[in-house]
């Protein structure tokens, strides 16, 4: 048996294979190109980038709550955080909860301004 699958395994060509998948990639790619210029498509795609941008707030929203109540807990408790300065890291927590906010919210105003152009399927 196992000599068998040697022997398969021996016939198989590399190259040939490799050719394969990198077809079935590109005939991949273009079928999803195709579907995603059907409204229908258009449209659910819309949809899951609006739900990517919501879980991307909410995450962004709770690891910043728990990054600034950690640094505040570790300004009012002492500093067992490290040897940095316990407000110093506190306002950086907020600081970096802020441009993360800041970040998203500049790649959505950009996402739904050029969302906006004239072809019908942006406006569904």
């Amino acid at each position: 048996m196992n000599e068998h699958l040697i022997a398969a395994l021996a016939r198989i060509d590399v190259w040939r294979v490799q050719r394969s998948v990198i077809i079935v990639r590109l005939a991949g790619g273009a079928a999803v190109l195709a579907l995603a210029a059907h409204p229908a498509m258009a449209q659910s795609l819309k949809q899951a980038g609006v739900n990517i941008f919501n879980v991307i707030y909410g995450v962004v929203g709770v690891i910043g709550a728990i990054a600034c109540l950690l640094t505040l807990l570790n300004w009012v408790t002492g500093n067992w955080l490290g040897r940095d300065d316990p407000k110093k890291i506190f306002f950086q927590a907020l600081l970096g909860t802020a441009l993360a906010f800041g970040v998203v919210a500049i790649v959505q105003f950009v996402k739904d301004m050029v969302g906006g152009s004239a072809s019908g399927i942006s406006r569904l």
